[in-house]
C-alpha cells in the first residue's frame, strides 16, 4: 500500500463525501457516523443477527440481551456458548452478504460493480478475563474463522493474511464501542512495519506507535484500506463489543501472496447467475499459482509462513541522564525500563503477560506502560492492568555511580 494521505477523518453524511474511494486507499480512515441508516441495511442485518440468536439461544435469553444491550451479552450468554452463538450469526448474515451490500455499497460508493469477501466478520469481543476461562474453545474457533472474530488480532495488514492488497474494510458497529475493546489503527507508522510472523501480525521486532481508537454508537463504521495497519484492542472493559464488517474491492481483486479467499462479482452476485459470481476473481494468473504452491508445500510438510524469533540481540547500555521522560528502554534481554514524569525509573520484565509481546517496543501513555500489539495498559508501579489475568512484572533498578541503569542485583563492573 502507497499511503497517499494518512490521517483520520470524520463524517456524519458519507454519501456527500468527495472521491471516497480514492481517499481510503490512499490510506486515509474514515469514522462514519450512522452511515447505513439512509440504505435500511443497518436495521436489515441487526434483526437478522437478532433472529439468529433467538434461533440459537432461545427467545427468553434473547429477550433479556434485547432489554440489556449487545454491551451486557457477557453478563447473559455463558462465556463457552459465545462461540457458537457467534457461528449462528456467521450463517445469515453470508447468506444475505450480496442483499446487504447491494444496498450499502452504492450508498457509500455510488452506483459502480465491486467485489465482496464471500465471508463476512462476525465479531463478538467479551472481556478477557471472561474469555480466557475458555481459551482453548476461542482458539478452534480462530482457527475456523481466523484471529479477530472472538479474540484479539495483532497488528496486521490483511494481505499478509492472503486477503487482496486493493480493498476497503467496512467495519460496523452494532453495539456499542468504547475505547478498550475497539479497533487499532497505526496512522503513524515508521517504515519497518512489513516484517510478520506467521499468525499474520507484526513481527516481534517491531517499534509501533501510539494507535488511533475510536468510540462508535450502534450504525456508526469505519472505513479504511485494508492494507492500513491495524489490529484489536485485548477487550479490557467491562462490555461486550459487537461488530460486523465487510471486505470489498472496487477492482478485480489482487492478491500478492496466497489467492484463495473467495470473492463474489457485484454483477453477478444476484439471480441465476450467482453459482457464477465469483469466477471473475478466480480466473487470474494468481490463483493457479497460488494452489500451486500450497500443493507443494503440503507435500513438503511447510506452513509456507515466515516465521520471525524471538531472539534478542546486543542491548545498548542505559544511562540514567539520557533515559528521556515516558520513553521505554530494553536494559537487557529479559527487562526493560522506563522514566515516569515525576522522574523516577522503573524496571520491568519484556514480554506482555498476554502473548508476549516485547514491551521495549511498546510506549507510555498517560502514564502507563502500554502493549504494542493489543493496547493493553499496564501500571508502572503495581504491574497491574485492567484485566484482572494480565500483570507484568515489575523488578528493582538502580543508578551505579557512572550513570549506568541496572537491574538491583545484576549489576556488574564497569569494562
Amino acid at each position: 500500500m502507497t499511503q497517499i494521505e494518512a490521517k483520520v477523518s470524520e463524517s456524519r453524511n458519507i454519501a456527500a463525501e468527495p472521491d471516497l474511494a480514492a481517499r481510503l486507499l490512499g490510506g486515509e480512515v474514515i469514522v462514519a457516523r450512522q452511515a447505513l441508516e439512509s440504505s435500511g441495511v443497518f436495521r436489515e442485518m441487526l434483526d437478522d443477527s437478532i433472529a439468529a440468536v433467538r434461533e440459537h439461544m432461545g427467545s427468553e435469553m434473547t429477550a433479556t440481551i434485547l432489554e440489556a444491550g449487545f454491551e451486557r451479552v457477557h453478563e447473559i450468554v455463558p462465556a463457552d456458548q459465545i462461540p457458537a452463538m457467534t457461528e449462528a450469526v456467521y450463517r445469515v448474515i453470508e447468506a444475505k452478504a450480496p442483499a446487504y451490500l447491494s444496498r450499502l455499497m452504492p450508498a457509500l460508493f455510488g452506483d459502480r460493480s465491486f467485489y465482496f469477501e464471500t465471508a463476512p466478520n462476525v465479531r463478538f469481543h467479551i472481556p478477557y478475563d471472561s474469555a480466557r476461562q475458555h481459551a482453548g474453545l476461542y482458539s478452534t474457533f480462530a482457527k475456523k474463522r481466523g484471529e479477530g472474530k472472538l479474540t484479539a488480532h495483532g497488528p496486521h495488514r490483511d494481505s499478509w493474511l492472503d486477503c487482496p492488497d486493493n480493498g476497503v474494510n467496512i467495519w460496523i458497529a452494532f453495539g456499542r464501542v468504547r475505547k478498550g475493546n475497539g479497533l487499532t489503527i497505526f496512522i503513524k507508522e515508521n517504515g519497518q512495519t512489513q516484517n510478520y510472523t506467521e499468525k499474520g501480525s507484526v513481527a516481534d521486532d517491531v517499534a509501533l506507535s501510539q494507535p488511533e481508537t475510536f468510540d462508535l454508537e450502534p450504525g456508526d463504521c469505519i472505513l479504511f484500506h485494508t492494507d492500513q495497519l491495524h489490529g484489536s484492542e485485548l477487550n479490557r472493559t467491562n462490555e461486550t463489543r459487537f461488530v460486523i464488517s465487510f471486505r470489498v474491492t472496487l477492482d478485480k481483486p489482487h492478491f500478492p501472496r496466497e489467492h484463495h479467499h473467495s470473492y463474489e462479482y457485484s454483477g453477478l452476485a444476484k439471480g441465476p447467475f450467482r453459482p457464477l459470481a465469483t469466477l471473475p476473481a478466480i480466473l487470474q494468473p494468481s490463483f493457479a499459482t497460488s494452489a500451486f504452491r500450497r500443493a507443494v508445500r503440503r507435500l513438503a510438510g511447510r506452513s509456507g509462513r515466515p516465521v520471525t524469533s524471538k531472539t534478542i540481540g546486543p542491548v545498548p547500555t542505559v544511562f540514567a541522564d539520557q533515559l528521556a521522560d515516558g520513553k521505554i528502554q530494553p536494559i537487557d534481554a529479559n527487562n526493560c525500563v522506563a522514566r515516569l514524569s515525576d522522574g523516577s525509573i522503573v524496571a520491568f520484565a519484556r514480554r506482555c503477560p498476554h502473548e508476549g509481546a516485547d514491551l521495549a517496543n511498546g510506549f507510555m501513555s498517560d502514564g502507563q506502560i502500554v502493549c504494542p500489539w493489543h493496547n493493553v495498559p499496564f501500571d508502572p508501579v503495581s504491574g497491574g492492568s485492567p484485566c484482572a489475568a494480565l500483570k507484568v512484572r515489575m523488578k528493582s533498578c538502580k543508578t551505579l555511580e557512572d550513570g549506568r541503569v541496572v537491574i538491583a542485583g545484576e549489576a556488574k563492573a564497569a569494562a
